[in-house]
């Protein structure tokens, strides 16, 4: 037979490994672990066959797991199959190659059946094994995992706690009461730049270069919220500007640093710096235990596209129903509160316009040093970040999904905000 979970382990945690065996048979798991091969079995064969037939490959982690070439071995197997849910059960510095992974920490456990720890692991192992079965097309429900509440479109938002990289794409989720809604998205291929066809495409949006994004991750559903903000971001500067500076993308005009205005708690967050949104990442994350970073530049435009190669996600051609710009007429004064236009496919509203969104990347004059996996150019020297979107003052050409907009990273311009992502 079989089985769903494979349990790698030391064997002088043999105890926790059978009582791991027991809970999850007892949760309608099938296990498989090493506790009855007979000595005339090839150990290293039967070894072999179970864990590539499994859905899930569990490892616990210990102190003396994590020195173990052979459950090291197992953890990398698991690992380049997708297939890989580290647990914690003792405390340990986890092996260099997995700490991009999540781990279960369930340190201490004793059983309790609804410690979020513990639902957390079920839920990664119930997602991987509907996805090793799945229909093609056809959502796979997950008994262990609950929705907090819905979003607007009526859509479930689940417990952060309970999503994972197995979890399907377009799950909604948060960590949260407080935090930003975010959304899965798949793993995928895209073509990264402006498109030779395009007539305002700029030579900062060139070569065009295939990005292939390995793994899903989750994005803000929408640009940060000054609520949101309020919550998780740095204090405000007391006074306004302490000096001028550039404005943002390939603009000379010089602006002083707005002060802060009232609190408008539904509209996106602006005047923030580089810095601002790095440190709301960083404080998100120690809140709510998970890791938040700001967007590559390739995530982003991957995430804008949503599978589109036209000049905006719904097409080359844009008008006053699809987004908040500047255009002949408009007499916007701010940012607005996001989700009054249609999302992409990806389920992500305001990809263009409202507030230009900062990304992880330096800016540089090229794509050429746009690593091939998505990771943001970083390598180099640069005074400015690149930002993205375009916002409410900008024309339409700096909203196309692959115009490029750049900004030192201390001005608090009040049209650049951001979006965050989160690592599964």
């Amino acid at each position: 037979m079989v089985a769903d979970i494979f349990i790698s382990y030391k064997r002088e945690n043999r105890d926790q490994a059978e009582r791991f065996a027991r809970y999850f048979g007892e949760k309608g798991f099938s296990v498989w672990w090493d506790d009855d091969i007979n000595a005339r079995e090839a150990f290293d064969k039967i070894i072999e066959r179970e864990i590539e037939a499994a859905t899930s490959v569990v490892v616990l982690w210990s102190p003396l797991s994590v020195v173990s070439e052979w459950v090291r071995n197992e953890a990398h197997y698991g690992h380049d199959r997708g297939k890989l849910v580290p647990v914690m059960i003792e405390r340990c510095d986890v092996p260099l190659a997995f700490r991009l992974t999540q781990t279960v920490d369930l340190c201490g456990w004793q059983g309790d059946a609804e410690n979020r720890q513990w639902r957390k692991l079920l839920t990664w192992i119930a997602d991987l094994k509907a996805g090793a079965g799945a229909t093609p097309g056809k959502a796979q429900s997950n008994p262990f995992r609950a929705a907090l509440g819905q979003f607007a479109t009526g859509e479930p938002i689940v417990d952060g706690t309970l999503v994972n990289a197995a979890t399907p794409a377009g799950t909604l989720f948060r960590d949260d009461a407080a935090a930003p809604v975010m959304r899965i998205l798949p793993a995928g291929d895209f073509l990264l730049g402006g498109s030779p066809a395009d007539p305002e495409r700029m030579s900062v949006e060139t070569p065009q270069k295939r990005i292939s994004l390995g793994r899903p991750f989750a994005m803000s559903v929408y640009p940060v919220l000054q609520g949101e903000y309020a919550r998780f971001g740095p204090a405000p500067p007391q006074a306004a500007a302490e000096k001028s500076a550039k404005s943002g993308w390939l603009s000379k005009r010089k602006e002083a640093e707005p002060a802060p205005a009232a609190l408008r708690p539904e509209c996106a967050a602006n005047k923030i710096s580089y810095g601002d949104a790095v440190a709301f990442a960083r404080e998100l994350s120690k809140a709510v235990s998970a890791q938040y970073r700001l967007p590559s530049e390739a995530e982003w435009e991957y995430a804008c596209r949503a599978g589109s190669s036209a000049r905006y996600h719904w097409g080359d051609e844009i008008d006053s129903s699809r987004a908040l710009y500047r255009f002949e007429g408009a007499a916007h004064s701010g940012p607005g509160a996001p989700g009054r236009f249609a999302p992409n496919s990806f389920g992500l509203y305001d990809m263009h316009g409202n507030v230009r969104e900062w990304t992880e990347d330096l800016w540089h004059e090229t794509h050429d040093l746009v690593p091939l996996d998505g990771r943001p150019a970083i390598d180099g020297y640069s005074a400015m970040r690149v930002t993205r979107g375009g916002g409410w003052s900008d024309p339409a050409s700096m909203l196309r999904s692959s115009a490029r907009g750049r900004a030192t990273e201390t001005i608090r311009a009040d049209v650049i905000g951001f979006r965050i992502v989160r690592v599964l």
